[in-house]
């Protein structure tokens, strides 16, 4: 089965941004997207200014052991940008929480689509079933469960 795509731009009232370094070095095995799908998909490309790179490597100097580079990128990108910090990574999420940064995961997205009912309920179930039958997926398996199950009985 094909991946679903849901564009992001009309999806939520959101702009979701990644970072350019991140784009560049983290996100190369898209499958059948490339970085410019993403773009067209509704995602823009952030950077950082000299000091926001300066602020990346402060964090990665003191996180080294829990946090790649990229995702202290992220941080400081929604740091500096006053942004909502989208991971599922738990080390980056409580230092986010740490810092007063307002940190949410996918499941948070995907409830929000929901709610705003911006995408077909059928076709937001398949892609989180499709997910929820992904072994390599790393989402809290009650917390999908649950928000699939929703979905049907709305």
């Amino acid at each position: 089965m094909p991946p679903l795509q849901i564009v992001v731009s009309d999806a939520l009232s959101f702009d979701f941004v990644i970072p350019d370094v991140i784009l560049a070095q983290e996100l190369v095995d898209l499958g059948t997207y490339s970085t410019t799908d993403l773009v067209r998909l509704g995602f823009k490309i952030g950077t950082l200014d000299g000091q926001g790179v300066a602020a990346a490597m402060a964090h990665y100097s003191r996180n080294a052991s829990q946090l790649s580079l990229n995702d202290c990128f992220a941080l400081t990108y929604a740091e500096q940008q006053a942004c909502i910090l989208m991971t599922g990574d738990g080390p980056l999420r409580t230092l986010a929480e740490k810092l007063k940064v307002e940190v949410h995961g996918l499941l948070w997205a995907a409830s929000l689509i929901a709610e705003q009912n911006t995408c077909p309920r059928d076709l937001l179930q398949t892609a989180l079933q499709q997910l929820q039958s992904d072994p390599t997926a790393r989402l809290p398996r009650d917390a999908l469960a649950a928000l699939i199950a929703s979905l049907r009985t709305r």
